[in-house]
């Protein structure tokens, strides 16, 4: 069953049909319709002529064009009188009669003249009653299958009373039909043959590229990031390897950074979870007689639980933001509000650890967001430059309105971000990777704050020539008040 379903088998099989379906078309024409065909192309030619010896009627040289015509257009032409008398017949032969007579005609004395009466002997056909019965009852111009169907028969009443009578026969392809049956049974037997070795070869032409192109993709699956993309057979087959092998550089990007979140995380547990488990033990064994150095060690257990929490749950929230891809409705909020609320949250760690936040916030700014998330994204910029700011401890939060924007910016005066790290902070445990003794920074604030911002479609991103300034930029919406 597998086989049968293959890119080769298939693309034979459409091959075959291919080739059935243009012989059955050319058997139809060169047979079934071909005496169809043949009678519309002639019976149009037939009208034409016929219109050809109306106009020159009433010329003199009227039987000239009528032998001129007759012979071109294998016709059998009658003019008579009323009275059913012929004042001149012609047909192809006609021009040949003559020249026999000039050149001396055996079955003719030379003193008789080529006409009717004396030469070439002609009845009027069957049909002649027919066109004239017609022509009678004041039809005009006429045009009909005999009966029999073996000739098309048109005429006309001429001005001078005259009667132009015009035959054609129709039965000629009937012998040449059967010679192209006869040819046709040979040529598509051969053709056919011809037909399924080629449509064999060039499935298996196209098969190969796109089996290899196959098996790449399995060795993907099964681990391989680099295997070898068959290329050069066709642009698209091309651009289809090319596409798989970004597909297995970004799964090996992804795979690589599964891993190393996962010994990311499992470190950040540990550490809490090491110091939780050994001052426990220390309370247990050590400290629990000693109120002063037990409070101590339920300090640390208690800081570290918090740390732990807080890790937890920031994995939770970057993890669900991910996974989340509906489309949120925003509301207005009060951004300076907002702005000013969380740089309170930080106001007891900044009295008891000597830190500054120096702010620039505008009044009347609003913004339309998700103000629990903003916040978010404000206080994951504080925090981080709280983490790196230098020793004098200071740090500047702005927010100003500039060309229709409201933008938010937060400056640290540390050492700053190396040009290389730049297009890399905002991946998760950038800052895990990087840090320096600081253990309660989980490193995926600034992961959090870029997914909130790129569902919010803010403009964000990161200076550092002099100082590092963090930012973003929402559209701007006065408040009510302003």
């Amino acid at each position: 069953m597998k086989k049968r379903k293959s890119f080769g088998v298939k693309l034979w099989l459409w091959f075959v049909l291919f080739s059935a379906v243009i012989f059955l078309a050319l058997w139809l024409l060169q047979t079934v319709f071909l005496q169809s065909f043949y009678n519309s192309m002639a019976i149009s030619g037939a009208e034409k002529a016929t219109e050809e010896m109306v106009r020159h009627a009433s010329s003199s040289d009227f039987y000239d064009v009528i032998d001129e015509t007759a012979a071109e257009n294998s016709l059998l032409v009658f003019v008579t009188d009323g009275q059913r008398r012929i004042l001149y017949s012609s047909d192809a032969y006609q021009g040949l009669y003559r020249a026999e007579q000039r050149n001396g005609n055996p079955y003719l004395s030379q003193d008789q003249e080529l006409s009717w009466e004396k030469g070439v002997l002609r009845n009027l056909p069957d049909s002649y009653e027919t066109l004239l019965k017609r022509i009678e009852a004041g039809e005009g111009r006429i045009g009909f299958i005999t009966e029999d169907e073996t000739a098309y028969v048109t005429g006309v009443q001429l001005e001078d009373g005259r009667i132009l009578s015009v035959s054609l026969p129709l039965g000629t392809v009937g012998g040449a039909v059967g010679i192209l049956r006869l040819q046709l049974v040979w040529v598509s037997v051969l053709s056919l043959i011809l037909g399924f070795v080629l449509a064999w070869v060039i499935s298996k032409r196209f098969e190969k590229p796109v089996a290899r192109i196959a098996a790449s993709a399995k060795e993907i699956a099964g681990g391989n990031f680099h295997p070898e993309l068959p290329k050069g057979f066709c642009a698209e087959l091309d651009e289809l390897s090319d596409t798989l092998g970004e597909t297995a550089s970004r799964l090996e990007k992804a795979q690589n950074a599964q891993r190393e979140f996962l010994a990311n995380v499992s470190h950040d547990l540990r550490t809490p979870l090491t110091m939780i488990r050994g001052y426990a033990e220390m309370v247990k064994e050590i400290s629990w007689s000693d109120g002063e150095k037990r409070d101590k060690d339920l300090d640390i257990i208690m800081r570290e639980s918090d740390r732990l929490t807080a890790l937890v749950n920031e994995i939770l929230e970057f993890s669900a933001m991910q996974a989340d891809g509906s489309v949120k409705e925003y509301e207005r909020i009060d951004l300076s509000r907002a702005v000013k609320e969380v740089i309170e949250q930080f106001a007891p760690f900044c009295e008891q650890n000597g830190y500054v936040i120096e702010t620039e916030i505008a009044d009347g700014v609003a913004a339309r967001a998700d103000e629990t998330q903003i916040k978010r994204v404000i206080y994951n910029f504080i925090d981080n430059a709280v983490n790196h700011t230098d020793e004098s401890k200071k740090i500047n939060v702005s927010l100003t309105v500039t060309d229709g924007s409201v933008r938010f910016a937060v400056t640290d005066y540390g050492k700053g971000i190396a040009d290389e790290d730049v297009p890399y902070i905002w991946d998760r445990y950038y800052t895990a990777r990087n840090r320096k003794n600081k253990a309660a920074v989980s490193g995926l604030g600034l992961s959090i704050a870029k997914e909130i911002l790129t569902a919010h479609g803010a403009k964000f991103g990161v200076d550092s020539k002099n100082n590092c300034t963090f930012w973003f930029e929402l559209l701007f919406y006065p408040t009510a008040g302003a």
